[in-house]
């Protein structure tokens, strides 16, 4: 491995005998999911303390600054953003794959690919939060807004129409231009963990208006998600969570 890798590994192990790093979030994916698979993949092993919504206000209190996922490290150290968390993860990869340490092309590659999944996540943000935080919007509150449902509606197919097929458009270059197998190469990446989780959300079924089989278009896309799916480190984390079930 290299110094960075080791000294990653360092930092979320610790000697023998530390505490497991405490992973803490809700108990669905959401943003902390691509940390734990990142975690999975680079062989580090971790406490990931789930709760339920509906203890939230007692743990807000005790978080940083009142929001989740926080990352609590061996000795003692808190990291609070996700995107820290999934480049600190894939610098510890045992196989140097994730985020390769030594192969600066090879990250801003990562990281090009990592800026357009957040670009993705803003431009679907307003057709989630408009519904839940209206007042942000220029909107009435929801018991107020009597057309709240239909403006939802629209900004959601509109997404659809206009901001799908552009974003989609952009991962199928990327996926062309890395020689069709992974975002930028023949490997799986933090990139790619962090796409698979912002465009498998679509085929989830669980925001109106927006049908499982959106992607279905995208042969390109649908093709890597597969690929996603087949990797043995990949299928294997998602078969320990479906056997902790």
């Amino acid at each position: 491995m290299t110094s960075s890798a080791n000294a990653a590994r360092d930092l979320l192990i610790g000697p023998d005998g530390s505490p497991l790093p405490k992973l803490l979030y809700f108990g669905i994916e959401g943003v902390a999911e691509q940390v734990r698979i990142a975690l999975h993949v680079a062989g580090v092993p971790f406490d990931d303390a789930t709760f339920p919504f509906s203890e939230w206000s007692e743990l807000k209190p005790k978080t940083r600054y009142g929001q989740v996922p926080e990352l609590t490290l061996p000795d003692g150290t808190v990291i609070t953003d996700s995107q820290a968390m999934l480049r600190l993860a894939g610098e510890a990869d045992v196989d140097g794959i994730l985020y390769p340490a030594n192969d600066v092309v090879k990250r801003v590659k990562i990281e090009m690919a990592l800026g357009l999944v957040g670009d993705l996540a803003r431009a679907w943000r307003p057709c989630i939060y408009v519904g839940m935080r209206p007042e942000k919007f220029g909107y009435p509150p929801r018991s107020e807004w009597t057309d709240a449902d239909d403006v939802i509606k629209k900004l959601r197919e509109n997404f659809l129409v206009e901001d799908m097929p552009r974003y989609m458009g952009y991962f199928a270059d990327m996926i062309r231009g890395s020689g069709g197998t992974y975002l930028t190469g023949e490997d799986m990446t933090i990139a790619d963990i962090s796409a698979y989780q912002q465009l498998s959300y679509f085929r989830k079924g669980i925001a109106d208006h927006i049908p499982k089989d959106c992607l279905e278009p995208y042969v390109e896309v649908t093709a890597w998600l597969a690929r996603m799916e087949g990797h043995p480190k990949f299928a294997a984390y998602k078969a320990s969570k479906e056997a902790a079930k």
